[in-house]
């Protein structure tokens, strides 16, 4: 096209000066580079016409479904980020960044089903492997965000790749979600040279807490009837006694270990060999601990 054809034969300055509606642009355009900011009252009235559609979730189901909405996030703007290269980026475990997209979109499945997102194993055949997974995230998200607090007590299947798969209420499964995520995240990011990133200091002591619970059946061998003591420590840390047998007496030993560092031992992102700890007590239960845990991951 031709300027003459743009502006019915004029200038383009002759043609905004008799153009109302391209002066007006202009005159935004050459306007104050600082944004106004939005009136006080305009966060309330969105929030309340949210709240008139739909409720807020009750504060326990808040508790497992904000984490995981974070992470999701966090891994659809990593995605979108990569170039197509990138998606064929080696990972050690799953091949290649789209493998292990498909895997993590496969064991959000296993939560999924049980909250009746239906046809996610079909109906998205077709689709991308990044808008696969978004799409079945959203859903199951936006399921348990509307559910009731009773729900979380219910058991299901965690994913993982024992033969028989531990089973845990909902509240649990949607820990694991949050944590295989973030570990995948920091996967994505090892591949592509970007940096780590830890999660929020409280989802931190959620997922420690989410493999300590389970650590006790992890362990190989004759139970022993002792506990064990876990001090993590830095952002998300505390302090934890565990036993190890219904009929524990005392504490066998005292493990303690960085927060951070100890989730990614426990997704098996940390060679138990090489794990940073000090220990107190029995160091043969501590190296049985340290190997116990870094089984606890979902590959």
């Amino acid at each position: 096209m031709t300027d003459s054809y743009l502006y019915n034969g004029q200038s383009p300055d002759d043609h905004v000066a008799s153009c109302p509606d391209c002066s007006a642009a202009i005159a935004l355009l050459d306007g104050p580079e600082t944004a106004a900011g939005p009136p006080p009252s305009l966060r309330e009235s969105v929030m309340s016409m949210a709240r008139r559609r739909r409720s807020p979730a009750p504060v326990p189901v808040a508790t497992v479904a904000v984490p995981y909405a974070e992470q999701v996030a966090l891994m659809d703007d990593l995605l979108t980020a990569l170039s197509a290269p990138d998606w064929e980026a080696p990972v050690a475990r799953h091949g290649t960044i789209r493998g292990l997209v498909e895997h993590l979109a496969a064991n959000d499945a296993t939560v999924a089903r049980f909250m009746g997102v239906a046809g996610a194993g079909v109906a998205m055949t077709a689709a991308p492997i990044h808008r696969r997974w978004r799409e079945q995230a959203g859903s199951l998200l936006q399921r348990v965000s509307g559910s009731t607090e009773v729900l979380l007590d219910v058991e299901l299947a965690l994913a993982g790749t024992s033969p028989t798969p531990a089973r845990a209420p909902l509240r649990q499964a949607m820990v694991q979600r949050t944590f295989e995520t973030w570990t995948h995240a920091d996967d994505i990011r090892a591949a592509t040279d970007r940096s780590k990133a830890a999660p929020r200091p409280e989802h931190v002591r959620m997922i420690a807490e989410f493999g300590l619970v389970m650590l006790p059946h992890a362990m190989k061998g004759p139970r022993r009837d002792v506990s064990a003591t876990i001090v993590l420590t830095g952002p998300g840390g505390g302090t934890w006694t565990i036993p190890l047998s219904p009929a524990s007496g005392h504490v066998g030993v005292l493990v303690s270990a960085d927060a951070v560092d100890f989730c990614r031992l426990l997704a098996n992102r940390w060679p138990p060999g090489c794990f940073p700890y000090a220990a107190e007590g029995d160091p043969a239960l501590a190296r049985e601990l340290i190997r116990a845990a870094a089984t606890l991951g979902c590959d």
